[in-house]
């Protein structure tokens, strides 16, 4: 062994320390039963000061491994600079030191930028299996300029949760030799069984910026499939205990919220609205493998707002969590863990954004004023997660409040209505790994129940339960995979909730030209299935596979999940021929195709489709990609809302990006897309986003974005009418609609230090809707319409006065005429969110938020985009200030 103080002093490299490769211990083989590099971790009884320097005697001694290969720009052949590492531990921490060579010190790049940020810079990667399940890791990452990034990684990928905040600590400096690495990660911030010595998958990785070189330390091909599969280990680790972990992050938060133009009268916001409150964060190691996280009262002010949408659909809008007690820890409760992701068309049993939703009743005071709560207040929540007995455990239970809305009559009167009940939401995630790591069976549950014995609130449902299974199996040497998932439902309610469901837009059971389920206006309950299945080539050079999914029409999650239709059949095809070697023009290529259909449980075919597309990385590192859909003939039997099937007419579309250099100072991605239908229907679009990094602490981008469409059939309203009998009794009006929608997303992220940061996010959008030529549906199963006004004897009016149109399918025919208001729309808005986050101490954050909002609507559809954006700086503004503190406490 050598030792780094030697190797300091004579500026020069280390060589090697031996590779640690006992065939006789099964636990140092990896499932594909290689047996990959490992270190061996030197106990310590003084711990090495952490000041990027290595010259602590702590470092002396211990074994050093600078066998790395590159994965990028040349996957499998030597680097191009030399890293060393070695690994020490004493009875609180584990600390890794690196010495990353470079013969170009001026050039190593290190800029600033928040915790967890990418910031275009050199970076050493510390990623740890403490499981030791081959599919779970610990992610620690630092660039030089000392930015930290920390993420947890699951079922065996490279992508994980990065909301996981760790209290671990680093030193970097820079010399004449390259640039020093010096971590402390406590065994508090790991989990890890109780065994004496501990052997836990390690893996190094290093990124040299302006090279875009990426090396590994333990190394397999990039054509294959998997992560911490791959790992090397870490030995020598013996008699360590986890310390039982109690931990506090108490906060406190005040607020003030600043409304312009609002009533003066109003006695709930005259203008100004102030408020504070305090709380508490909670985690608690109940052994050293297992955690309890709990929260009360908590506040998510500092929390970046969704973009704005208009949503024409009859389906619900998805948007990402962005909680912090909800984002960490995520993946434990997503159902259907497969090889290396999740199983394609498994249902989302939980969709955490449920938890605290906005309440759902609405109330008014005619002539009063309202204060109508936002979000649906958590009065608690906790989850317990972590390994046992060789299984993965995740349990997550969250209470929140009976809601009220206050509301005062103009002659001062003022009670409360209740808009929301108390409810509970409830899951829990077991999973239970084979074959070290190739195989896995997983069971999820979901509960949700509601105190809805007030009579207000028997829409909706009392309680809903959803439950499933899901499985993998990797085989053929890892090379092939098969995944699969069953699950069920099960919703609870007054007559008038199980009805709505019936009625709602993911099944339609009211559709008068199907005979396979029917509507019970009586029913006090509702059932349902889903499963799906994948078998498939998973690594290699050539990727294909098989992808099925059937949800039955009474299955239904969305009181704890996310799911938008049931009642739908999928079978798909797909192959994928992937070039990992650079060539003369590109670095990486992948070709990908796909087929696949959908049918209801009726036995109609919904849709049909192929596709053919493909990706690339050139020599010079700008990457592109473009493809192709075609969609076929078929019946739609959602497009009517519950009325008959109505053909889908075929269509094609396509798409291409390209994206220059990352590496450079200035940054463009384009992309652009058309379609058209056979009915002379089309779309187009495009976004380009500009990324400036005019210095080392500072991130710009601006990403104006603009998509036209002319629908031929859109939706509108339907009508019972006992003459329509072609239609079985029912009038399903459409229109065409011209519809342009801008967005410009800006972005300005601005370090201080590596723990003080600005980050501003601001985006204008504008939308208008132009409904012309008013039609109804002339015959079930086509697409043949009857204009009003043009066909027939019927007629259209509009009223100025009161905004509405009067249709009359046959004029002076016995057909009742159908009233509906003007559905012509102009939306605009200006959503902004300035956050200045300083962690003034380990695990402890000073978060200042500046919220600004201003939005305006009307009828006029005539307005062109850019005027509607300008106008939106002009609306009314709504300003809110926030200052929160937590103080990090552990026990």
């Amino acid at each position: 062994m050598q030792v780094w103080a030697l190797a300091l002093a004579l500026q020069t490299t280390v060589p090697q320390g031996p590779a640690l490769a006992d065939t006789t211990r099964p636990e140092l083989r990896n499932p594909d039963g290689r047996i990959p590099p490992s270190i061996e971790a030197k106990y310590v009884t003084a711990a090495p000061r952490l000041d990027g320097r290595l010259d602590d005697a702590a470092w002396q001694g211990t074994m050093i491994v600078a066998d790395f290969t590159q994965t990028e720009p040349e996957d499998g052949t030597d680097p191009t600079e030399r890293t060393e590492v070695c690994v020490v531990y004493d009875a609180g921490a584990l600390y890794i030191g690196a010495r990353l060579l470079d013969t170009e010190p001026l050039d190593i790049a290190r800029r600033l930028g928040r915790r967890d940020s990418h910031t275009s810079s050199d970076e050493f990667e510390v990623v740890i299996d403490s499981y030791h399940d081959h599919r779970t890791a610990f992610q620690f990452s630092v660039n030089p300029a000392g930015v930290r990034g920390d993420a947890v990684l699951t079922n065996d990928g490279q992508h994980g949760d990065r909301s996981w905040d760790p209290v671990w600590s680093v030193a970097t400096g820079v010399d004449t030799l390259g640039w020093v690495v010096e971590m402390k990660i406590p065994f508090s911030q790991l989990r890890f069984s109780g065994a004496e010595e501990q052997v836990w998958g390690i893996n190094f990785e290093r990124e040299v910026f302006r090279k875009n070189e990426e090396v590994l330390w333990s190394w397999v091909p990039n054509e294959e499939q998997g992560y911490a599969s791959h790992f090397g280990h870490l030995v020598g680790v013996r008699n360590v205990q986890a310390p039982r972990r109690l931990e506090l992050l108490p906060y406190t938060v005040a607020q003030g919220d600043y409304l312009e133009g609002a009533d003066p009268a109003n006695p709930f916001n005259d203008g100004s609205v102030y408020d504070a409150a305090v709380g508490l964060d909670l985690m608690y190691g109940l052994t050293s493998d297992i955690t309890l996280n709990a929260t009360v009262n908590p506040d998510f002010g500092q929390v970046e707002a969704d973009p704005a949408v208009v949503n024409l659909s009859a389906f619900e809008t998805y948007f990402p969590e962005r909680r912090p007690f909800f984002v960490e820890g995520a993946n434990i409760f997503r159902f259907g863990a497969g090889s290396g992701g999740f199983v394609f068309g498994a249902p989302q049993l939980f969709y955490s954004r449920r938890v605290g939703r906005s309440p759902t009743r609405d109330v008014e005071a005619e002539d009063g004023w309202v204060k109508y709560p936002d979000a649906t207040s958590i009065l608690a929540a906790a989850k317990v997660s972590g390994k046992t007995g060789g299984w993965s455990l995740g349990v997550m239970d969250a209470l929140t409040a009976r809601e009220h809305a206050q509301l005062q009559s103009a002659d001062g009167n003022r009670w409360s209505e209740p808009v929301e009940p108390l409810a509970n939401y409830a899951v829990v995630s077991l999973r239970k790994d084979f074959r070290g790591g190739g195989s896995g069976v997983g069971i999820m549950g979901t509960a949700v129940n509601r105190d809805v014995r007030d009579t207000l609130f028997s829409y909706l449902r009392s309680s809903a339960y959803s439950g499933g299974a899901d499985f993998f199996h990797k085989f053929a040497n890892n090379e092939f995979a098969f995944n699969a998932s069953l699950s069920a439902s099960r919703i609870n309610g007054d007559p008038e909730a199980i009805t709505d469901a019936q009625l709602s837009s993911a099944r339609y059971y009211q559709r008068p030209d199907q005979d396979y389920v029917s509507l019970d206006t009586t029913a006090t309950s509702m059932t349902g299935f889903a499963g799906s299945a994948q078998l498939g080539k998973i690594s290699g050079n050539w990727i294909y596979g098989t992808d099925f999914y059937a949800y039955s029409p009474g299955f239904e999650v969305n009181d704890a999940g996310f799911q938008r239709e049931a009642d739908r059949i999928f079978s798909g095809w797909r192959v994928t021929r992937r070039w990992l070697d650079p060539g003369k023009v590109f670095r990486r290529f992948w070709a990908n195709a796909n087929i696949a259909s959908e049918w209801n449980f009726g036995g109609t075919r919904a849709w049909t489709g192929a596709y053919a597309g493909f990706d690339a990385q050139l020599r010079d590192y700008w990457e592109l990609g473009a493809g192709f859909n075609r969609w076929f003939t078929a019946l739609d039997d959602r497009h009517t809302r519950g009325g008959p099937l109505m053909e889908s007419p075929s269509g094609w579309s396509t798409y291409a990006w390209v994206e220059t250099d990352d590496r450079k100072t200035l940054g463009v991605e384009l992309f652009g897309n058309y379609a058209a239908n056979a009915y002379g229907g089309w779309g187009a679009g495009g976004e380009v986003e500009l990324m400036l990094r005019p210095a080392g602490a500072m991130n710009l981008s601006v990403a104006p974005g603009f998509n036209k469409t002319h629908a031929m059939a859109q939706y509108v309203t339907q009508s019972e009418d006992s003459t329509a009998t072609a239609t079985y009794g029912g009038r399903y009006l459409f229109s065409e609609l011209l519809q342009t929608t801008l967005d410009i997303t800006l972005r300005a992220d601005l370090s201080i230090t590596p723990n003080l940061s600005v980050q501003l996010w601001a985006q204008p959008f504008a939308s208008t809707g132009d409904y012309i030529n008013f039609k109804e549906l002339a015959e079930p199963e086509s697409f043949d319409f009857l204009q009003y006004g043009v066909d027939g004897n019927s007629t259209i009016e509009f009223d100025e006065d009161d905004n509405t149109y009067t249709v009359d399918p046959d004029g002076p025919g016995p057909a009742e005429p159908i009233t509906f208001d003007n559905p012509d729309f102009s939306v605009r808005s200006l959503r902004s969110n300035l956050v200045i986050r300083w962690e003034y101490r380990p695990g402890s954050t000073l978060f200042l938020v500046w919220n600004h909002n201003r939005s305006g609507d009307s009828t006029d559809p005539h307005v062109d985009a850019w005027s509607q954006i300008r106008g939106a700086f002009t609306d009314a503004a709504q300003n809110t200030f926030l200052i929160k503190l937590n103080y990090w406490i552990s026990l």
